[in-house]
This record gives C-alpha cells, structure tokens and sequence, in this order.
C-alpha cells in the first residue's frame, strides 16, 4: 500500500465517533457471532466508562485510564450505576452494563479485547499507541486435566433425552446437534454459521465439513458414519433430500419448525441446556445422582471437551486431536489426557534415591 493511499484510509476514520470505531472493528475482526456479541459487549462496556467517569473518547485513552478500568472490573463501583442482577434490556432505564464484579476469567478476557481494538486504532492511524499493551493481566489458575466433560453414559442419555419431544422435527434436529457437537468437537460459532452444502463428499463414503474457525481460519473436519445417519436422518424430518446438492445453502442448524430458518447461537444454546436437564433427569431417576449433577451443570461446550478427551483416551495422538480442534498449541490438548491418581502415585513411587554412606536405612531393614 502506497503512503498515499495510507493516509487516505486513515483520514477515513479521524473523524468515526467511538461507538463509529467499534462497528468498524468489529466488522473485520469478527467472523463469528459469538466473538462478536462478547467483543461488543467488552468494547461498549469501555467506552461508557471512559465517557462517564474519565471524560475522554476512545482516543485520549492513556495507560493509566487502562490500568483503572482493569481494577474496576473486579469490582465495578458505584454499584447502583454498574449492577444489575436482573437483566434488562439495554433500553429500559434499570440496565445496567454489568451483572456484578468480573471474575479473574472474564477481566483477562475484557482487558484482552480492548488491547485488540486498540491494537486496531493504531493501526488505522486513530492513536499512537494502545493503552492496553503493557496492563497486567490477572492469572489464571489451570486445572492439569479438564474435567468438564460428559461420559458415555452421559452422552447415551442426551440422544435419548434428545429424542423425547413430540415434535419430529425438534427431536431429530435435538439428536443430530448432540452427535454433531459430540462427533466433531465443533464450537457453537462454527456451527451456527456452517450450511448443509458445507459438507462435501468425496469417494461416495468420505465425508468433510468445512468450518471457518477463530481468526477466518478454514478447517476440514471428518463427518463420520454415524453422524452421516443421523444428519440423513433430522434432513428427512425437514423435508430434505438426504442428499446434500452442491447449490444447498440451508443452514446446517435449523430452528425447530418447517420454515427452514437459521437457528441462532442463543436457540442452540438453549435448546442444549434443556436437553442436558432432560438428560439429568433420566440419570436421577435411574440412580445416578453424581452424573444427574454433572449433567445439569454442563453446556454444550462439554461436548467438545469431552469429544477430545474420549479421542485422546482411544488414539493417544495429541496432533490428531490438536488438527480437530484447530487450536494453534498441543500444549492445551494435553490436558485432555487424565492420569489418574493411583496410576500416578505408583508411576511415582518407582524413583528410588541412591544409597549413599551414612544413609538411613529403608524401614523394615
């Protein structure tokens, strides 16, 4: 690009008023609906603050102003003008941008963002420098091994649970969003953008579907035998050739009736909650309390912990499971593999210290 033609693109944003900048940042850094409603949020969560207790714009944010918003966030004050445990809708004068002090995941995530439109802004030419670079970000503390997960037995409950409505079109679209998201490991994001045309064949029997992942990436992943069946399946309920054409722009979620209408990230959400407190239902009433617990406390992103953690358990292939989760490191897919407690103890035991003079002896010798 041309300095000319630089500083044209520039001079087009000088003038944007913040909330002006954050739709243009959000319109190119923002492919999935998901990122783009918590991008939003944490965006216009700032510049209410700025304007309100600073005074400044976007733009005369400095380092320390980023610094006091990071400490805010844990306990966002005065509360009567922050909080809010009900929510609102952001017309009605009760709304209020937060439901109480963010937790030490969601301010690395708030303070991550902003470092992200900033980051943007100076690119553009809207500042000189971002604010957000050098604020600390809180720890977070990891678990060595993931355990939000749902077990086979767990998963056999959701289908059935799945399976319960009255409504045939609701029951099967409930079955093949279980084995989908169980299947693939896919996130709800992916999903919900995805077509039916963006599974392809090949070879008659070798199925794909292409995803655009985090950051616009494109990635294949294998759509088995079983979810095939079942896809064929929920399409038939629809009134769809099982057959996918080339030209067949139907959304790969559909919303529960015969209008063939994309569902949102919200209705599928929702719809996988009820079907997990279905699920916990059943375990209760056939004794099963500690998976009825688990299973009411779980969300749809289980299944793709659990999708990765049951592939590790069978193959043991960390770049396997790495590429179908299309993360950038294997480090996080490591903590899809357990060891368990006894195993460790044992492993553990194994390391002998060397006997030296003057050391004492083993006991019982």
């Amino acid at each position: 690009m041309s300095n000319e033609t630089k500083s044209l693109e520039e001079s087009d944003f000088l003038g944007l008023s913040d909330d002006q900048l954050v739709l243009k940042w959000l319109a190119v850094r923002s492919a999935c609906s998901n990122s783009y409603r918590i991008m939003r949020k944490e965006a216009e969560r700032f510049v209410l603050w700025g304007q309100s207790t600073r005074g400044k714009c976007l733009r005369e944010i400095v380092y320390e102003d980023a610094c006091a918003y990071a400490i805010f966030l844990s306990d966002p004050q005065p509360n009567s003008m922050w909080v809010s445990k009900i929510k609102y809708p952001r017309g009605h004068p009760e709304w209020r941008p937060f439901a109480g002090p963010l937790n030490t995941s969601s301010r690395r995530l708030a303070i991550t963002q902003l470092g992200g439109l900033y980051s943007w802004m100076v690119e553009r030419g809207c500042c000189d420098a971002n604010p957000f670079r050098f604020v600390q970000k809180p720890e977070l503390i990891h678990s060595a091994v993931i355990t939000r997960q749902v077990p086979l037995t767990g998963i056999q409950l959701l289908l059935e649970a799945a399976g319960e409505s009255t409504n045939k079109m609701k029951s099967a679209r409930d079955r093949f969003m279980v084995a989908l998201f169980y299947l693939t490991g896919i996130r709800t994001c992916e999903a919900v953008n995805a077509n039916m045309n963006s599974i392809q064949t090949f070879n008659e029997t070798e199925r794909w579907l292409q995803v655009i992942g985090r950051r616009n990436k494109l990635r294949n992943i294998p759509v088995t035998a079983q979810l095939h069946s079942e896809l064929v399946q929920y399409r038939t309920a629809f009134g769809l050739a099982p057959i996918i054409s080339e030209n067949d722009q139907t959304p790969l979620l559909l919303a529960a009736n015969s209008r063939l209408k994309r569902a949102h990230s919200s209705t599928v959400l929702k719809a996988m909650k009820a079907i997990m407190e279905r699920a916990a239902t059943l375990a209760r009433e056939r004794g099963l309390p500690d998976l009825s617990v688990q299973l009411e406390s779980a969300s749809t992103h289980w299944l793709r912990h659990s999708c990765f953690s049951h592939l590790a358990a069978e193959t043991g292939n960390l770049i396997l499971v790495n590429t179908l989760a299309g993360n950038s490191s294997v480090e996080s897919i490591a903590r899809y593999i357990p060891v368990e407690d006894q195993m460790l103890l044992r492993g553990s035991s194994l390391l002998k210290l060397p006997v030296t003079r003057g050391s004492l002896a083993p006991p019982g010798r």
